[in-house]
């Protein structure tokens, strides 16, 4: 009780004790994840750490699966969906419960068929005094630091949202939609890249960990901008098409479409922020993470105090978007000094690209979206539908010439041939005879082996020439070389 009476601290509705009173007997049945979101999350490290990624992404679909079962089982049986309906009742708010703690249970589950086909036979020890538990406890602590910050701030943003009835759902309906994209792209991509960059780093191969640094949030930055793009444009329309029916009226979900829209624009700050702060778990620097958390939080409660009044609940998701912003160049400059670089125009580069084709796709999607005013039914859909077609389109047309262009920029121009004999250049094909397999032969008919490829495919660039190089003798001597052949220290 006390945990639900924290976060519902500025909740003084009329309908506060009976959501207090339902809220902690779904806490009481919400409780035993805990224990199975730990052994998912020690199931997903030690497949991870095997390059086994597929099954962990795909056991929490069947997670989902049973929890929209149990939400179907509810409605069919609750039908009217209130706070009084449910209070009458004791067994919907258990179906509810067991079906969501079910999820969590199949899905740990289900990785063991692929613990055991990786050889991974788990064994539960007591050895708290072992040199990996003092690791993990040190490293746990400022790790559980910063999920107390992260809380501490949640429950202010509540309160504050808690003033405006029905801003507590629509941030919460918004902060969900706002995660799709991070919950797709960047978690997948962090989950591939995090045991790498731990491999490197405990290698002490500072170069190869700032390789794959660099190359994760390069392509997790090509998929998160552009999504950025389209959520801000359709963000209104997608609220629409999602939340303006059953018992949400067109204003709320009006409301739910500002503030995903506030959202959307801390996107990429969001991401990469996050993807900084595996990079530093990877570095085994929690403390770092901590710190940055911190400042995150606190700019968070800060600019939502100064938002709230003006904007109400749109400001406390700007605060949000302003946080994660201003921390992810704080990360990235910290992990730089760290590193001594973060990768350069292998970063820099490819990102022009991708805001580039963001923003040709932007404009696109405008136009479309705009196609048609429909507000409901099929309608909407098909303007989402629409938008999101040739978007896409555009940024990948976009893409790929800017990808095309670049590659000719990289390359070069090509060498033009001139007319006229000339002399020959150190790798250059020269007129020797060669075998049949493509062999040079020396002056003296000894086959030679074909040079090492070290170039480009038309070009053979860095070829060894010291056997086509001969010492400046006199006239005398090169003939008398030329006539008996080379020495008996071998081509020149």
């Amino acid at each position: 009780p006390e945990i639900i009476n924290i976060y519902t601290v500025a909740n003084h509705t009329a309908q506060a004790p009976q959501q207090r009173a339902e809220a902690i007997t779904l806490l009481k049945w919400f409780v035993p994840q805990l224990a199975f979101y730990g052994l998912i999350s020690l199931f997903t490290a030690l497949l991870n750490a095997r390059r086994k990624f597929a099954m962990p992404m795909f056991v929490s679909v069947a997670n989902n699966l049973v929890v929209i079962a149990a939400l179907l089982w509810f409605h069919a049986v609750v039908g009217n969906l209130s706070l009084s309906a449910i209070a009458r009742h004791a067994t919907f708010l258990a179906i509810l419960g067991l079906g969501t703690t079910l999820g969590v249970v199949v899905q740990a589950l289900l990785l063991l068929p692929s613990l055991h086909r990786a050889d991974l036979h788990i064994k539960f020890v007591w050895e708290p005094g072992h040199e990996a538990m003092r690791t993990i406890m040190r490293l746990a602590g400022w790790t559980f630091g910063l999920v107390l910050a992260n809380q501490l701030a949640l429950t202010i943003i509540l309160a504050l949202a808690d003033r405006t009835p029905g801003a507590v759902s629509a941030y919460t309906y918004a902060y969900t939609f706002f995660q799709l994209p991070y919950g797709i792209v960047a978690v997948s991509i962090m989950s591939a890249v995090a045991p790498t960059l731990a491999e490197r780093w405990a290698l002490h191969d500072t170069a190869g960990f700032r390789r794959r640094m660099s190359s994760g949030l390069r392509g997790m930055l090509a998929i998160i901008i552009p999504a950025t793009v389209g959520m801000l444009i359709l963000s209104h329309v997608l609220s629409d098409l999602i939340f303006a029916h059953g018992a949400t009226s067109t204003a709320g979900a009006g409301t739910i479409g500002s503030t995903l829209a506030m959202f959307s624009l801390g996107l990429p700050g969001f991401c990469v922020f996050l993807y900084m702060t595996r990079v530093l778990q990877s570095m085994q620097d929690t403390r770092t993470a901590f710190y940055l958390y911190l400042v995150e939080n606190v700019i968070n409660v800060v600019v939502g105090l100064a938002l709230v009044g003006p904007l109400g609940v749109r400001g406390l998701a700007l605060s949000l978007s302003i946080a994660y912003s201003v921390t992810a160049v704080l990360a990235v400059s910290v992990i730089r000094g760290r590193l001594g670089g973060f990768g350069g125009d292998q970063v820099s580069q490819p990102v022009k690209r991708v805001v580039i084709s963001s923003a040709a796709m932007a404009v696109v999607t405008v136009l479309a979206v705009n196609v048609s005013t429909a507000e409901t039914g099929f309608g909407v859909f098909l303007r989402v539908a629409l938008a999101v077609v040739v978007g896409l389109l555009a940024y990948a047309g976009t893409a790929a010439l800017l990808a095309a262009r670049a590659a000719k920029h990289r390359d070069g121009p090509r060498p033009r041939s001139s007319s006229g004999p000339t002399a020959p250049t150190p790798g250059a094909p020269s007129d020797r005879p060669r075998t049949a397999a493509g062999t040079r032969r020396s002056p003296r008919g000894i086959p030679r082996p074909p040079p090492t490829f070290h170039g480009r495919l038309d070009q053979e660039t860095a070829i060894p020439t010291n056997w086509r190089l001969r010492p400046v003798r006199s006239e005398s001597e090169q003939e008398e070389e030329d006539f008996h052949g080379p020495g008996s220290g071998g081509d020149r």
